[in-house]
């Protein structure tokens, strides 16, 4: 079999040139027009082209879409001076935020490339074991952009009865041509159907690439945010199971090279001045400031709550008061002060709390749902003082887990999706004194959509 030439996420070569800009290549041009014979001769270059769906795939993950999660939740600040972060923020984007729109065309550009793999792979003679794999990564990536792309710009899965509400385009082919968006549960039943086909061939272990656990993974989430309980525990489990990941000790799971618990993420490299994070430092990070001032701060009330129990050791890791008692005091948020940041996108502290509430809402497997709670709070209090009891029923376990996965997973992208799910289950009604099915709550798409044929969604804000 031909080796991957190319580590990680970070792709040398002809396609991509270093950094986070992508190149050109692929990209869907005016005329429609691919010099096939030019672009491809080998089954290299069909591994590179493999390679820079990858490669913008990370791009996705960057920072940036999992500040519009962030902004749209409740546990920061106005943004103080991005005027497009400031729009998600007051649910008020709209079809000229470029913010938004730079991530929506590159998770459609990672589709794109996809779906020109997955028709052109024959151009050229690849082993056929490797042709497989390479069709089933490409497969598993579309999938994932899907998802994220459907929870942003749709309102969630149960907003409706039927889930005939208006979701992102379902795009399986490179062929150009105005389509009307697909409902929600068109697009979820695809996501479905293509990670678990794929999850029945892809290799358990592939380096850092797709893997058997890193669909089931993302499977967990799928099936979590449709509150379908039974089938999000099944997958958590399995990813957990199928993968050698191992919790990590301490709290420093962005900084690159530290984590042990990503089954499925981004990978930057300090010798090649990569950093698959930028973005992430870009709105938070603070410390290598004279005079600190981060776009985004975290609110007080939130930073109450993790003070509320003085034993929490994230308090002091992951925040700080920054002038105190005076007019310009701020709360910095510590988790992303790295210069190269890895980005876990399926980690073990992300499945083990899905598991968990999960379980609990199943009321099944009670002990292991408490297992992982108490996983996650032993490292979070240095101790098992606030371990839950073997005897505790769903409602406590229920409690606990969603208090920890709210602070275990603050700003990296989870807390608006969290809060649509309870939304949809009736345990919520507001998100910062709006509506949490409001019209703002779902992003605009880029100018580039609006056609005759394709709804765009309702502005106005909430």
């Amino acid at each position: 079999m031909m080796k991957k030439q190319i580590a990680k996420f970070a792709v040398i070569g002809a396609l991509i040139l270093g950094g986070t800009a992508c190149s050109d290549f692929l990209d869907v041009k005016p005329e429609g027009v691919l010099l096939e014979g030019e672009a491809i001769s080998n089954q290299q270059d069909i591994e590179n082209v493999l390679n820079s769906i990858y490669d913008v795939t990370a791009n996705v993950y960057n920072g940036r879409m999992q500040a519009f999660s962030t902004a749209l939740g409740d546990n920061i600040n106005r943004p103080r001076t991005s005027t497009f972060l400031q729009e998600v923020y007051g649910r008020q984007t709209n079809i000229f935020n470029s913010d938004v729109s730079a991530v929506y065309l590159d998770a459609y550009r990672a589709v794109y490339r996809a779906n020109w793999l997955l028709e052109n792979i024959d151009l050229v003679d690849v082993e056929a074991n490797r042709r497989q794999e390479i069709l089933d990564e490409a497969r598993f990536l579309r999938a994932l952009m899907h998802f994220e792309m459907v929870r942003y710009f749709g309102q969630p899965f149960g907003f409706s009865s039927d889930n005939s509400h208006l979701g992102v385009v379902n795009k399986t082919a490179t062929i150009r041509e105005l389509v009307p968006r697909n409902t929600v549960n068109e697009v979820y039943n695809f996501v479905i159907s293509e990670l678990e086909a794929v999850a029945q061939r892809l290799p358990e272990s592939n380096g850092i690439y797709a893997t058997k656990a890193a669909a089931h993974g993302v499977l967990a989430d799928v099936y979590f945010q449709m509150n379908q309980f039974s089938s999000a525990a099944a997958y958590a489990d399995s990813a957990i199971s199928g993968s050698t990941t191992t919790l990590m000790p301490g709290f420093n799971r962005y900084e690159a090279g530290m984590n042990t618990e990503i089954v499925f993420g981004g990978y930057s490299f300090a010798s090649l001045n990569d950093n698959r994070g930028g973005s992430f430092a870009g709105f938070f990070r603070w410390d290598n400031q004279p005079n600190p001032n981060p776009e985004l701060t975290i609110d007080a009330n939130t930073y109450a709550l993790v003070t509320s129990n003085p034993d929490d050791i994230r308090d002091s890791v992951w925040f700080s008061v920054l002038n105190q008692g005076n007019p310009n005091e701020m709360i910095v948020y510590s988790k992303f002060n790295y210069d190269f940041m890895d980005v876990p996108i399926v980690h073990l502290t992300k499945l083990k709390l899905t598991r968990a509430e999960a379980l609990a809402m199943t009321g099944s497997d009670l002990g292991t749902a408490i297992q992982d709670v108490n996983d996650i709070r032993e490292r979070a209090y240095g101790s098992n003082a606030y371990n839950l009891a073997p005897t505790a029923t769903s409602t406590e376990i229920l409690d606990a887990v969603r208090y920890e996965r709210r602070i275990e997973l603050m700003c990296e992208g989870d807390r608006i999706h969290e809060l649509k799910r309870l939304g949809v289950l009736g345990e919520i009604q507001t998100i910062r004194g709006a509506d949490w099915d409001c019209p703002g709550q779902v992003l605009q798409f880029p100018a580039v959509e609006r056609s005759d044929v394709f709804v765009l969604n309702e502005e106005g804000g909430c």
